[in-house]
């Protein structure tokens, strides 16, 4: 089939037409040649028509490739001094760096690897392009409209101009395009001309002779490291299965029309093993790691079968941000919303959430409910429980508590719990609660490891900072201690585990969360955090302060103000507007000291680093604050952590070993944080800690009390 034989429009732009379906992959399988201008080199992988490039390569298809390389900052800024020029060797270090960059996240190594067989094959040839020396270095400007031209075997040709989206890091058949105008040589004289102005630009790059641009042949170490990884490898092979992905990813969409979000290979594999599992389990999968997003491709599906959606979120940041989420993933369908808690009542009347949640009449129904107000017997008795219902529930492991268990009653056909942490620490009778009713989890775990690896979350650096107890916090910390062993001893019977005599004693667990107040509490924080700010903050950087409760965050925002800082407090009951601070937060940078809002949903993926002073020996909590500041933003290579631990005065001398209690609960916190850092000399720091109170480091085990945050605002 010809180029002339498609009726190709003279425009496309997403958010109306699939320019995947319409355009370019008709035009890839009608062609034997492909010309195209695209940004980075990296960006290769995105704009290959995966399903189509089979038969553009059985025609005979060759394509020719310009890019640019990633100029590290260091030459950007002597090219831009004029103290040195573009070369040859700065052009292959850019390109060796991008390549090793792209090969290192696994969620793209078999495009990656695809792309190095087709060039090792000759299919596709590369050069590489760079504004001449004097010229201001920007390679965006350069390289701002994305061209491309498609030639067939009669000698056709179809023409386009358009821009990308370069911030979609999904593979697709429409190679990320966001819009573009279309110029076939078969059309009027002006189509002709543009066509020409194209082909005649592209060809002055590929032939050296563009005036103030600098083109260079892809370097021959470059080539040769892409051979050796195409070593073993069929593209062919390859292709079929990331055309695979790519039809999958089309199926799980939330928006079925040209969406600018799908699915992760891990987020696929998690739903169709949810499917598999009876459309029930938990996802346990790392903060930051997509887990609302996957859900909502659940929720579409949902919809899509007739089904009625009822989510529950634990907090009311969570309850707007979840209809927010929805409204914007899912564009292409009407969804009527009933929200339920912090001010919505309207499901208390008529019956209103009764007719909300029975089986669907043709409607998209999705409630949204507080936790604390789902778990009322007044709306549990009022859902309508069925086959029909989809119960999604968000930090599932807080529908476990005590109070929350009720909501467990409702009878929901299909099942979704989401938490990177679903086990509840230290309460086996909730866990055991939550893993009936849910299911269990859906394998396979997405762990931080799995989540950093695949590039789904941002590399980091770690920093344990110790900060030592005064001598009235550490009587204090001696007094209870004694107090608890003592219970303990009173309390046990034969063959009876501690855990579960915890759980059994509100008293114990009382005397248990006053004694790790010291240790949130603890004074030195306060002037630990002014001294860590006063030495690595930088203006315009965002940074995050996790305190434990409304005084310490006081204490430390009034402290940042005094000594000239930018500094916003952020908590669930602050006078100002949440969303106006987040707002002026993310756009101007500063610190943002915080209290517990933070730990569940609320995301500002810009920010870079952390200092966190609310010590907790519940995983939850610190597994959440450092998914919190690894999320991915554009130019955010690193994050960077600072952790204060907290280690006895040893001048103390108790006559009861307390000491090492303090820091094993420290130490179990601080040596999860490091034990995925970019800097292992953290570690090696936690060892001689543990050593220097007696602490055997392997035996350092996860472990804590739950806190639901139910009875008290912390």
């Amino acid at each position: 089939m010809e180029l002339t034989e498609h009726d190709f429009r003279p425009d496309y732009n997403k958010s109306d037409h699939n320019i995947a379906e319409d355009f370019y992959l008709p035009a890839m399988r009608s062609s034997c040649r492909y010309d195209r201008i695209s940004g980075y080199f990296g960006s290769t992988i995105y704009i290959l028509a995966w399903s189509a490039l089979q038969e553009f390569v059985d025609n005979g298809g060759k394509i020719r490739l310009i890019c640019s390389p990633i100029i590290s900052d260091a030459d950007k800024e002597a090219m831009t001094e004029g103290y040195s020029a573009v070369n040859d060797e700065m052009v292959k270090e850019a390109l060796s760096r991008e390549l090793k960059e792209l090969f290192a996240v696994e969620r793209l190594s078999k495009p990656s690897r695809a792309l190095a067989c087709l060039v090792a094959e000759g299919i596709i040839d590369v050069k590489v392009a760079v504004p001449e020396s004097g010229m201001e270095p920007d390679l965006e400007r350069l390289f701002h409209d994305k061209v491309g031209v498609f030639f067939d075997r009669s000698g056709n040709a179809v023409g386009f101009r358009g821009s990308m989206n370069e911030t979609f890091q999904g593979l697709s058949d429409g190679g990320n395009l966001e819009s573009i105008d279309v110029f076939p040589s078969w059309a009027d004289w002006r189509d002709s001309q543009r066509l020409e102005s194209a082909v005649n630009y592209f060809n002055r790059l590929w032939s050296k002779t563009e005036s103030n641009v600098l083109v260079y042949d892809f370097p021959e170490a470059v080539q040769k490291s892409l051979i050796e990884k195409s070593n073993g490898y069929d593209w062919r092979t390859l292709v079929k299965e990331i055309s695979t992905s790519v039809s999958l990813a089309k199926k799980w969409s939330p928006n079925k029309r040209n969406s600018s979000r799908v699915p992760r290979e891990h987020q696929l594999t998690a739903l169709e093993n949810w499917v598999k599992n009876g459309r029930r389990g938990i996802l346990e999968h790392a903060t930051g790691s997509g887990k609302t997003f996957t859900a909502i491709c659940a929720i579409r599906d949902a919809l899509d079968r007739g089904k009625t959606v009822l989510v529950l979120v634990p907090s009311k940041e969570l309850l707007r941000q979840w209809k927010n989420e929805i409204e914007i993933a899912i564009k292409d369908i009407p969804i009527r919303f009933l929200m339920c808690g912090d001010g919505f009542n309207s499901w208390k009347c008529d019956n209103t959430l009764q007719l909300w949640t029975r089986p669907s009449n043709g409607e998209n129904k999705v409630t949204i409910a507080i936790m604390d107000t789902a778990c009322s017997n007044q709306f549990v008795q009022s859902v309508v429980s069925g086959t029909h219902l989809l119960l999604v529930a968000d930090e599932v492991h807080r529908i476990g508590s005590p109070a929350r268990k009720n909501t467990l009653r409702i009878d929901a056909g299909e099942r979704l719990g989401l938490s990177a942490t679903p086990v509840r620490y230290g309460d086996p009778v909730g866990t055991s609660a939550i893993f009936d009713y849910f299911g269990g989890v859906v394998p396979p775990v997405f762990s931080l490891e799995d989540a950093i690896k695949s590039g789904v979350l941002t590399k980091y650096y770690y920093h344990p900072l110790q900060v030592h107890l005064t001598s009235e916090e550490q009587d204090d910390w001696n007094a209870f201690t004694k107090e608890i062993r003592r219970m303990i001893a009173m309390y046990k019977k034969k063959g009876e585990s501690i855990s579960s005599i915890i759980a059994s004693n509100s008293r114990l667990q009382m005397k248990l969360l006053a004694r790790a107040r010291i240790v949130k509490q603890a004074k030195n924080k306060i002037s630990l955090a002014l001294d860590v700010v006063k030495k690595y903050y930088k203006k315009n950087q965002k940074w995050i302060v996790y305190c434990d409760n409304q005084g310490q965050l006081g204490t430390v925002l009034s402290l940042l103000l005094k000594n000239g800082y930018d500094a916003y407090e952020y908590h669930s009951d602050m006078s100002g507007d949440r969303d106006e601070t987040l707002n002026y937060f993310g756009k101007y940078g500063g610190v943002l000291v915080s209290i517990r809002c933070l730990d569940e949903g609320v995301d500002i993926p810009s920010t870079t680093h952390a200092l966190i002073l609310a010590s907790s020996k519940n995983p939850r909590e610190f597994i959440q604050r450092r998914g919190r500041i690894l999320r991915r933003y554009p130019g955010k290579h690193f994050a960077q952590l600072y952790d204060a631990i907290v280690v006895p005065e040893q001048s103390c001398g108790t006559e009861d070993d307390t000491d090492s209690s303090i820091v094993l609960a420290e130490l179990s916190r601080a040596i999860q944080f490091g034990e995925w850092a970019e800097n292992p000399s953290c570690v090696s720091d936690l060892r001689i800690i543990a050593r220097r109170y007696g602490i055997n480091y392997q035996d350092i085990k996860d472990g804590g009390l739950e806190d639901d945050g139910e009875t008290e605002f912390e």
